[in-house]
């Protein structure tokens, strides 16, 4: 999708929870693990556990800010 928009894969971020989203962490600008495995947690930049999946939306704010 990043490629079809012309976006630079540095410029995504992904959320994810387990060892499947490890190689997506690995190719985005910011990779956010939510109540996510080790391995998961491991290969992110930030982990984040919350109930509510818009915990991990300070986290995007603060890297979109300049």
């Amino acid at each position: 999708m990043a490629a079809e928009l012309g976006v630079a894969p540095a410029r995504c971020a992904a959320v994810g929870d387990g060892r499947s989203d490890v190689p997506l962490f690995g190719a985005v600008g910011r990779a956010i693990a939510f109540n996510a495995t080790a391995a998961a947690r491991a290969a992110a930049h930030v982990a984040v556990d919350g109930t509510d999946l818009r915990a991990v939306l300070p986290v995007l704010d603060a890297w979109l800010e300049p």
